[in-house]
C-alpha cells in the first residue's frame, strides 16, 4: 500500500544572485540583454529503508484497515518533496529600478520512503524476501517514474525562458516577481509527476501472494499475515 501518493509542497526556493553593474554612460532606463533562463532537474538520493518491527495487525492499522482481526504482510510508504532553486541576475538601472532575470530554475525532487514488513515474516528468510520483492515493486515503480519525469522537465524550457526580466523598486520585490512567475511552472511540474507516478504504480499488482513456495513455508506463514491485500491503487 502506498499510504501517501503525493505529499509534496512547493517550498520557497533557494536563491542565487548575480549582480550586473552599469557604467556611468548608461542612460537608457531598460534592462540589459540576458540569455534565456535554463531549467534543470535534480533527484535527491532516496534509499529505501526496511522496517520489520511491527506485527501484521499493527501494520493493518497503520495502513488504515478497520476491524478487530485485520492483518497485512506489509506496505510501501512514501512521500514526495519538491523544492526549487532559482539563480538570478540582478541589475540596477540609473533611475533606481531593479531588474531581475531568472538565469536557472533547478527542480529538486526527493522521496522519503520505507518498506514496512510484518515481523511474522522474519520467521523465514525466503518468505521475507518474497514479500519484500513483491511489495517493493512499488519502490521500483517510483524509480521508473522519477526517471521518466527527468525527461519531461526539459520540455518546460520555453515557459521558463519566457519569464524574462522582472522590474521593481527593490531587489526583494523583483525576486518575488520571479518567484510568482515560476510558481505556476512548479505547480504544473508537480501535477505532471503525480500523473506519471500514478500510471507507474497502477502497473504494480499486489492482489496475489508471492509465487515463491519457500519449501512450504509460504503456505504456513501467509495465513498469519494476510487478511488485508496490500494493493495501493490510489
Amino acid at each position: 500500500m502506498t499510504k501517501k501518493l503525493f505529499a509534496g509542497k512547493i517550498m520557497a526556493g533557494l536563491v542565487g544572485v548575480l549582480l550586473l553593474g552599469f557604467g556611468a554612460a548608461a542612460h537608457a532606463a531598460s534592462c540589459p540583454a540576458a540569455p534565456p533562463a535554463q531549467i534543470a532537474f535534480e533527484a535527491v538520493p532516496s534509499p529505501l529503508t526496511q522496517d520489520t518491527s511491527a506485527t501484521a495487525k499493527d501494520l493493518a492499522l497503520k495502513a488504515g484497515a478497520t476491524g478487530t482481526d485485520r492483518r497485512t504482510p506489509g506496505f510501501y510508504d512514501a512521500s514526495v518533496g519538491f523544492t526549487a532553486k532559482r539563480d538570478a541576475a540582478i541589475a540596477k538601472l540609473p533611475d533606481g529600478t531593479v531588474c531581475a532575470s531568472l538565469a536557472k530554475l533547478t527542480v529538486k525532487l526527493s522521496l522519503d520512503r520505507k518498506l514496512w514488513l510484518a515481523n511474522e515474516l522474519t520467521d523465514n528468510a525466503c518468505v521475507l524476501k518474497a514479500f519484500a520483492d513483491e511489495i517493493g515493486g512499488q519502490a521500483k515503480a517510483d524509480d521508473q517514474a522519477v526517471a521518466q519525469f527527468q525527461t519531461v522537465v526539459p520540455t518546460y524550457q520555453p515557459q521558463v525562458a519566457a519569464i524574462g526580466w522582472q522590474t521593481a523598486k527593490s531587489q526583494d520585490a523583483a525576486m518575488q516577481a520571479i518567484a510568482d512567475k515560476a510558481a505556476p511552472i512548479m505547480q504544473a511540474l508537480q501535477a505532471k509527476f503525480v500523473e506519471i507516478r500514478a500510471a507507474a504504480q497502477s502497473k504494480v499488482d499486489l492482489s496475489k501472494l508471492p509465487a515463491e513456495d519457500c519449501d512450504g513455508a509460504m503456505a504456513k506463514i501467509a495465513p498469519k499475515v494476510v487478511t488485508v491485500t496490500p494493493a495501493p491503487k490510489k
